[in-house]
């Protein structure tokens, strides 16, 4: 990740540096290299003095949205004071295109003065480069925005927070020192979100399906209750023909087929008892 100050008008170099701890107590660590830089070729350098930590306080920060608060730390873990430890910001994203890759144009940030004020950060992103005591913290409060104009392709932003202080780096295989800038990183994320696009479009279309919805089943109730009472004439004036009919029916079918079977049986009683009449008579005589 690269680190970006700001070019401090030194006159010390860095052939006068190498290995002079004097010397290098009085650069500031904005004008020199990077150590992983310089060691890069030889072997790997690694600092153990000092730390660094950032806290973007919100997760999503609106395109063209307020200040919103963040803050970051350096702290000494050395043994030894660094007489200048300088403070820089820098956010930037990680890809494939160059111009998106600095995001400084994009993303504002501010860092709180002693007298109570903001002191912009951008460009350089520097803050300040007074001295730091062995086991001394040092916290920066801060403020971050995105511009209203931020490219719709952005979908989120690291934030570096870092903390350089004058080095030396000793080659291995010939023992030679070099000045340079031991640096520690604090790193932090958050994702970028345009107002106009996700948040308005939504309540729009949710709103009028409800509210077509309940026109329709509201006037039903209406519809079927002024049906029910068209029903039920239809259903009154129907049953006075349907009983006259059957009635009808049945006394006529009931007129058929009682009266003939009734009439034969009385018949042939008849019959049978003036035969019965007769043969007594018949055998009396």
């Amino acid at each position: 990740m690269k680190f970006r100050p700001a070019v401090i008008a030194a006159a010390a170099s860095v052939a006068l540096l190498a290995g002079s701890p004097a010397a290098r107590a009085a650069v500031d660590p904005g004008s020199l290299p990077k150590c992983t830089d310089v060691s890069t070729a030889y072997g790997g350098y690694e600092q153990d003095e000092l730390t660094a930590s950032v806290d973007v306080e919100a997760t999503v920060l609106m395109a063209g949205g307020d200040w919103q608060p963040a803050r970051g730390s350096v702290t000494n873990v050395g043994k030894r004071d660094l007489p200048a430890v300088v403070a820089s910001v820098d956010p930037w994203l990680e890809t494939d295109d160059p111009e998106l890759a600095d995001m400084s144009d994009f993303v504002k940030v501010q860092a709180r003065t002693a007298d109570g004020g903001w002191q912009p950060l951008d460009g350089s992103g520097r803050i300040d480069a007074p001295a730091l005591k062995s086991g001394e913290t040092r916290t920066y409060e801060l403020r971050v925005r995105v511009v209203k104009d931020a490219p719709k392709t952005l979908g989120g932003s690291e934030f570096d927070f870092t903390g350089a202080f004058a080095d030396v780096y000793r080659f291995p295989d010939t023992g030679k020192e070099v000045a340079c800038a031991g640096v520690a990183h604090g790193n932090d994320t958050f994702r970028i979100q345009r107002t106009a696009t996700s948040p308005t479009p939504q309540p729009t279309t949710a709103k009028p399906t409800p509210s077509a919805t309940t026109p329709t089943s509201t006037p039903s109730p209406a519809d079927s209750a002024t049906a029910a009472p068209t029903s039920p004439p239809a259903t009154t004036s129907a049953p006075p023909a349907a009983p006259s009919d059957t009635d009808g029916e049945m006394a006529e079918t009931g007129t058929s087929n009682a009266t003939v079977p009734l009439a034969a049986a009385a018949g042939a009683l008849a019959v049978l008892g003036a035969g019965a009449v007769l043969f007594a008579r018949r055998r009396r005589g």
